[in-house]
């Protein structure tokens, strides 16, 4: 990773960390009803995710088979609750829950460990790198640069909301919802960025 992208990827990943943190922490703080279970596996996930990106960046020693271990269920788990009807998703919304899905999976290739598998050389001879890996971590880098700018449309009120957890079309959004649709933009674009480079 160049120093001209590590420096600015850890101040984002460094402020979006705690919005999600201090997601976790509001049903214990707040002191009104609890959050469902999945909205604050969504939280956790994505401090996970902010927590293993700023790892990432600065290759810290940490086995990647143990970033695997975290993501790859992660991503099942997106994927089960994208079954669910919309009333039961975090955010009411089958595209957000597969895109939450489809970036834990990103996560989880991100940190294969010995690098992705690849074929051997033909007739004895050396092993060539193959071709398929950089193309998956082009789609998946290209992705979520993409919906990056959706989400930060969405916090800068471009876009429109998701349904509610009634499935009416909510009102237009809050400050929360805005700082939200911010942090999920930061950390789109970061690990699009760091997908891209591993091309």
């Amino acid at each position: 990773m160049s120093e001209a992208l590590r420096w600015p990827m850890t101040l984002a990943l460094t402020v979006v960390a705690p919005y999600f943190a201090s997601r976790l922490l509001r049903p214990a703080a707040g002191g009104g009803p609890a959050r469902p279970a999945r909205h604050r596996g969504c939280d956790a996930a994505h401090l996970l995710m902010a927590v293993a990106m700023t790892a990432m960046v600065w290759t810290v020693a940490v086995p990647g088979a143990m970033w695997v271990a975290v993501f790859a269920p992660a991503a099942l788990w997106f994927v089960v609750l994208a079954a669910r009807s919309p009333g039961r998703l975090p955010h009411g919304s089958r595209a957000v829950t597969w895109y939450f899905a489809v970036s834990m999976a990103a996560m989880a290739w991100m940190a294969w460990p010995s690098g992705h598998p690849g074929g051997g050389g033909h007739h004895g001879g050396p092993a060539g790198p193959p071709w398929w890996p950089s193309v998956v971590s082009l789609a998946l880098g290209g992705y979520l640069l993409l919906t990056a700018g959706w989400w930060a449309g969405r916090g800068l009120r471009l876009t429109p909301r998701w349904p509610d957890q009634a499935g009416a079309v909510a009102s237009p959004a809050g400050p929360a919802v805005r700082v939200e649709g911010l942090c999920h933009a930061t950390m789109g674009a970061v690990m699009g960025l760091m997908l891209l480079a591993m091309v």
